[in-house]
């Protein structure tokens, strides 16, 4: 999805960026992204829902309304990618940076559109800069990003690159990329633990959004999982056995030496899917 800036006004109380600690200082004149900032930084889909980001970019140096661009595309960002912030353009005419190859082709859905922004202006926290002109700001704005439409479903889940793209004064550019992982859900059913012998029985299934679309839910073969034990609420959580889900992602496993308490199971997630804390259960005896 490509994003073009549309100046538009931000509600008065609006929070501008600290600068963080530590951060190097740019002379005035240099063209600089501070910093490029996702919320939420892992989207996760469900089956019907979807996600709507916000992304925030801080610059200095800019020239104009249409400044700063984004770019979202799956994909992860290129091995030359220049991944950390703050980056610079010293001198004006500095070339922009190879922006990053097209990724896979989106699945059928909804395409976003064009994302509406509000720039803050230079140390005004809540005020809002209707300046246009070719004169290049002299401290640092924060411009803010919000795609018209969600991701879904059936966009594809994993890496995604955002590359944002600054101009500043006689056409210098600066180019820099971040990424998230976009993430399906998952959940958990049929978790029971049942005492057997001197130990007891966990078993359940792991479920996953359909990733061909025709359930909301489908098994999840071939993951781990964690079985976790507390002997009572004000004890910690420990981690006592593990199990992996076989072709139903059905999961099962006896614990031994240990007959009460409360159990629990937690999937750690992958970068397709999103990581699931199951609810407590006590042993049925």
């Amino acid at each position: 999805m490509t994003m073009r800036v549309l100046l538009a006004s931000l509600a008065a109380g609006a929070a501008t960026l600290p600068v963080p600690a530590g951060a190097p200082v740019a002379a005035v004149e240099d063209l600089t992204i501070r910093s490029v900032t996702l919320r939420p930084a892992t989207p996760v889909v469900g089956p019907a829902d979807s996600v709507r980001m916000v992304i925030e970019v801080v610059a200095r140096g800019v020239t104009g309304p249409e400044g700063v661009r984004i770019k979202v595309e799956p994909g992860a960002p290129p091995a030359s990618a220049h991944t950390s912030f703050p980056v610079t353009a010293s001198r004006p005419g500095t070339p922009a940076r190879p922006g990053p190859g097209r990724g896979p082709a989106l699945a059928p859905g909804p395409v976003p559109g064009p994302a509406s922004s509000a720039r803050l202006a230079p140390g005004a926290a809540g005020a809002t800069s209707q300046e246009g002109g070719s004169r290049p700001a002299t401290g640092w704005e924060t411009w803010r990003f919000a795609p018209e439409r969600s991701l879904n479903r059936w966009y594809p889940a994993g890496p995604w690159t955002v590359s944002v793209t600054a101009k500043g004064a006689d056409g210098a550019e600066v180019t820099g990329y971040t990424g998230f992982l976009l993430k399906r859900l998952t959940r958990f059913g049929g978790v029971e633990a049942v005492r057997e012998g001197s130990g007891v029985r966990v078993t359940g299934v792991l479920n996953r959004v359909d990733p061909q679309g025709d359930l909301d839910y489908a098994p999840f073969p071939g993951q781990p999982v964690e079985i976790l034990h507390r002997p009572g609420e004000k004890a910690q959580w420990k981690k006592v056995a593990g199990a992996t889900t076989d072709s139903r992602g059905h999961f099962t496993r006896a614990v031994g030496d240990r007959t009460g308490g409360e159990w629990r199971i937690r999937f750690q997630g992958t970068n397709h899917y999103a990581p699931r804390l199951g609810i407590v259960h006590q042993v049925s005896r």
